[in-house]
């Protein structure tokens, strides 16, 4: 599970010498100069970057595999058959050079252009032409000049600032710009790259033609009506003022730190450093800002190539939208070829591609917006230049600004509506789930304050699944959607009865993290008593508290709810949380059979240069296998892992057969040892330079205790184990059979485990060994519990009535002989799940039964209490449970 859930985009393409336009000779010539400076022997490193905390170069390699790895360490620009065009800063180009690849080192594309038309604070107001480049003071006063002039419908406002101070600023335009109302949000961003300026220009001029053509324009009008517009033109003011405020010459792709902000984010595959930095100010910013927000479409804008790249980035698979991400951005290209000249946005697969298939990247924007925050973004490329002669500006802006406005206008289409609770008629946030399609979270939300929800899908008919926290989900059939237009689909919930529920972030963590807990209940409770057994605080009244756990073992958690009418229920999950043991790398023995185990950088930091460790896990119970499972890997990438790498040996010293060699992301997955010993080996080296995240993993024991599998016929069925789980909840013993094919379990008390909307209500509570249960299954399953052996000769407490009994002994056993003791006036009869029964008649007892069968169990009708105890199997302890 995602903590909070919630946590990209694509980079640019490179200048080259065919497509460079106004550019003087001189520079030509350097240009042809710089492409034949062969790769020195030995480099300088220091002074290579005296001047600048970026360079740009170019390198060759065919191997898909090895360009993905390369793409770690440096930031990938452009492909062109083998040839590769880098940017680097001094850490990456490092690392680089230990692969021994030739390169050659290209002039900066920020440094191409020597004098780029630039207007200051008192000359903007004097051009109407749009073809120039604001000064940074200039920028900021434009921006809020906006505001001043159209204060009904536009507000512009700071997020932050960055590095050295700039503004990150943002409009919003809006006919109600002081509310948030039930409509879509829509994002355009611009030049995170700060190198690539020709969105940062059309941006501003989009701003502008918005707010001046309202009330003029039916269609700008209806847009600003009906969808609330972000736009952000210039994402990263540090770099593209790295020159200084005055020119955007000397514009560099990097931010103030030489930090890459489109490999920042977190990835959806490569975890929340995928770059090996800090989040920077900048990607903080903006974090914040789309936490804080619900943008159902965005866009960011980018330079040195021209066209749409569409999601996944860092994955091969394809998008559950893929079909409407090709469509809309087909819309794009499409309109922008009807409006310029041939060869504008011709390339890739005329003017649109997937982002994987050109080439991968990790830590994008555009992938963080869709995985992290369900908003369907795109990277738009307007441009082979990356920073464009201001001669160009107003063409572009021809180009490309009525597909800009298509783009706005898909926030409307699709299938929209609000969800609302049923009693109460208040907003709900929501899952809007269209069954059997959405995959890599491409589920959408409503937002909390007003239940709006806007889900874009492609043309079809759709069965659509709506699912709120402590309400039953509705499923609305046979939904139609057609392209560039609006479905709407107003759903109401309802929230049932009074029922406690819960879950929590984690249910397995080291000691002194921070588990949130959420509230799942149904029934609108207006108030909850939570008690966490082993947390800080040890009681909460929150309806979503966050506790800390600071020491080991294993914990209670209750919670009890009340409603309006003072009407309470309440759950206890029996030993829910594990805290466990941290494992940082070193050279020990460790015998467990729990915990997680870090590289030395622990939960959040990197790993040191120069380490080699050796460490051995073995099984803390006798006959177990240790089992690893790595969530997260990450190490210094090399072909042949030379540089920094993880061995794993299948035993209990690095002279057991070696299981494999890991470094880059090649994750070990999942390792369980197969030696006598149950222990497996790691050894690990890193060499002088470059230190990454390293890993996660879970270490657990497999086998080494006891274990029953119990078949689920389809239909009812009595059911029996004679296992003592060392978690007895219900819902942690049925974990694996919490699915389709369960109905549901009662107890002997007509207590029920079963799913509600979409979510499974534990009604029973434990497990008891002594206890047998009424299973419903939809279809034939099996139940594995695994734990300590109940003895056969355990007490059963049998009371007046009906109850559910479980059969013990771990033979089958005649019936007759195995109730042997419960043989008399108290007992009525028992009956097994094929409707056979023992019962007395005449003097008599008569046996339908037959054989008692280990995994079933049986229904008791007893006229008095009385205590079943099964004949002796040679166990010679005796306990009684209730």
């Amino acid at each position: 599970m995602k903590i909070n859930m919630s946590l990209r985009k694509k980079f640019i393409k490179i200048l080259t010498i065919n497509n460079m336009r106004n550019f003087t000779l001189l520079t030509f010539l350097l240009m042809i100069s710089s492409l034949i400076i062969a790769q020195s022997s030995v480099i300088n490193i220091d002074k290579l970057f005296e001047k600048k905390g970026e360079i740009y170069f170019k390198f060759e390699t065919s191997s898909t595999y090895e360009l993905n790895n390369i793409g770690k360490i440096i930031s990938i620009d452009e492909i062109k058959g083998s040839e590769i065009f880098a940017y680097a800063n001094k850490r990456g180009f490092e690392s680089f050079l230990k692969l021994d690849k030739p390169y050659n080192i290209l002039p900066h594309p920020g440094e191409l252009i020597k004098n780029p038309k630039m207007l200051g604070v008192d000359e903007i107001g004097k051009s109407k032409s749009w073809d120039y480049y604001p000064t940074y003071e200039a920028y900021v006063e434009m921006m809020y000049q906006f505001a001043v002039d159209y204060p009904e419908i536009c507000v512009v406002e700071s997020i932050g600032n960055s590095i050295e101070g700039r503004e990150l600023i943002m409009a919003k335009i809006s006919d109600n710009v002081n509310e948030r109302e039930k409509e879509p949000q829509f994002l355009y961003t611009a030049t995170m790259h700060g190198d690539e300026t020709a969105g940062y220009v059309l941006m501003i001029r989009l701003i502008d033609y918005l707010l001046s053509n309202y009330g003029q324009d039916q269609r700008i009008t209806n847009m600003v009506d009906n969808i609330e517009i972000w736009i952000n033109p210039l994402a990263n003011p540090d770099g593209t003022y790295a020159g200084g405020n005055g020119s955007v010459y000397g514009a560099t792709r990097y931010n103030a730190n030489w930090v890459d902000l489109n490999r920042n984010y977190p990835d959806p595959e490569d975890g929340p450093h995928p770059d090996g930095n800090e989040w920077q100010v900048e990607t903080v910013h903006f974090m914040d800002f789309a936490e804080n927000n619900h943008f159902v479409l965005a866009s960011n804008l980018h330079g040195g190539a021209e066209v749409c790249n569409y999601p996944w980035d860092t994955w091969a698979q394809l998008a559950a939208d893929n079909d409407w991400w090709i469509y809309v951005c087909r819309e794009y290209a499409d309109t922008v070829h009807i409006n310029s000249p041939s060869g504008y946005m011709s390339g890739f697969d005329n003017g649109i591609t997937n982002g994987y298939a050109w080439y991968t990247i990790s830590g994008g924007r555009q992938d963080y917006m869709n995985y992290f925050h369900n908003c369907r973004e795109f990277t738009l490329e307007l441009s082979d230049t990356k920073l464009l002669p201001a001669n160009q500006l107003p063409a572009h802006w021809d180009y490309n600004y009525r597909s800009f406005l298509n783009y706005i206008e898909q926030s409307l289409y699709g299938i929209a509506g609000t969800i609302t609770d049923t009693e109460t008629g208040n907003p709900l946030e929501a899952e809007i789930q269209i069954i059997d399609h959405e995959i890599d979270n491409s589920q959408m939300y409503s937002v909390a304050e007003t239940g709006y929800y806007n889900r874009p899908v492609y043309a079809g008919n759709y069965d659509v699944k709506y699912t709120a926290q402590g309400h039953y989900s509705v499923i609305i059939e046979d939904v139609v959607v057609s392209n560039r237009n609006t479905t709407i689909v107003n759903v109401e919930l309802s929230s049932g009865d009074l029922i406690a529920d819960f879950e929590a972030s984690f249910t397995a963590v080291s000691a002194g993290s921070t588990i949130e807990f959420t509230d799942l209940s149904y029934g609108n409770p207006v108030s909850w008593e939570w008690t966490f057994e082993g947390g800080m605080p040890e009681t909460s009244t929150l309806q979503n508290p966050e506790v800390i756990y600071n020491f080991t073992g294993v914990f209670d958690v209750s919670l009890t709810i009340t409603n309006a009418g003072g009407d309470a229920n309440s759950l206890t999950k029996s030993d829910y949380i594990s805290v466990n043991e941290e494992y940082l790398m070193s050279n020990q023995i460790v015998t467990t059979c729990s915990g997680l185990f870090y590289d030395t950088g622990g939960s959040d930091g990197n790993y040191q240069n120069n380490e080699d460790f050796t460490m051995t896990f073995e099984p803390a119970t006798s006959g177990a296998k240790i089992e690893i499972e790595f969530l997260s890997f990450d190490v210094e990438y090399h072909s042949s892992c030379n540089y920094d790498y993880l061995n794993i040996y299948d035993g209990s010293n690095f002279n057991a057969p070696l299981i494999g060699t890991y470094c880059g992301t090649d994750s070990p997955g999942t390792v369980i040892s197969t030696d006598i010993s149950g222990a497996l080996t790691f050894v690990f080296h890193s060499d002088y330079s470059e230190t990454r995240p390293g890993w996660v993993a879970v270490i657990n024991c497999i086998g080494g205790s006891n274990s029953q599998t119990i078949p689920l016929g389809m239909g009812y069925s009595f059911v029996s184990a004679r296992i003592s789980t060392s978690d007895p909840d219900m819902m942690s013993v049925l974990e694996n059979n919490l699915n389709d094919n369960l109905d549901f379990v009662r107890n002997s008390n007509g207590e029920i485990l079963r799913k509600i909307g979409s979510n499974w209500i534990n009604g029973i509570g434990d497990w008891i060994p002594t206890e047998g249960y009424l299973f419903k299954m939809n279809l034939a399953d099996e139940l594995i519990i695994e734990g300590d052996i109940v003895s056969p000769q355990t007490t059963i407490e049998l009371f007046t009535g009906y109850q559910f009994i479980s059969y013990l002994p771990e033979t089958s056993m005649d019936a007759l002989e195995a109730l042997e003791s419960i043989l008399g006036d108290n007992l009525d009869f028992v009956r097994n799940s094929s409707g056979e029964t023992l019962r007395k008649i005449g003097p008599n007892w008569i046996n339908s039964i037959g054989n008692m069968n280990p995994g079933e169990g049986y229904l008791v009708k007893m006229f008095n209490d009385d205590n079943l105890v099964y004949p002796d199997n040679g166990e010679k302890s005796k306990t009684t449970i209730k």
